[in-house]
């Protein structure tokens, strides 16, 4: 059991919940992770890129747009593997079912979503002031 199997569950329930049974469920509960999962690449990217001088997202504004397109594509790729793909679903679903502390597991999803969300802010206001302190020069 770990935080994204049960923010992937959860999701999903709350998915239907709100909007009744549609097609590709588990699917668009997947993508809700890898979102996720993207808000953290990016703010480290944002984070590298302040600690190195701020030259490479205003500079290379394409090159940035490819990384993290390809960022988003990988995480994508492994988060559709090991959630939907030969039945994965139904496992973790019952795996997140049979768990016997619920409240524990949707502290620590709540709090990986905040927490997630706020480092983003974060990194992206501070990167855009340019607060960020300049550890190495790239040239």
């Amino acid at each position: 059991m770990n935080v994204w199997k049960y923010i992937y569950i959860k999701f999903y329930k709350f998915r239907r919940c709100l909007l009744g049974k549609t097609l590709a469920e588990d699917y668009t509960a997947m993508l809700f992770v890898v979102e996720l999962d993207f808000c953290i690449y990016s703010g480290i990217v944002f984070l590298i890129d302040g600690l190195t001088g701020y030259n490479f997202l205003p500079d290379h504004k394409l090159l940035c747009t490819l990384i993290l397109l390809s960022g988003l594509f990988v995480f994508w790729m492994i988060r559709n593997h090991s959630m939907c793909k030969n039945g994965a679903f139904e496992k973790i679903k019952k795996e997140v079912e049979e768990e016997p502390r619920k409240f524990l597991w949707g502290t620590l999803s709540l709090l990986f979503i905040i927490f997630t969300l706020a480092f983003v802010a974060s990194l992206m206001y501070l990167w855009s002031k340019k607060m960020i302190p300049v550890l190495l020069t790239v040239e």
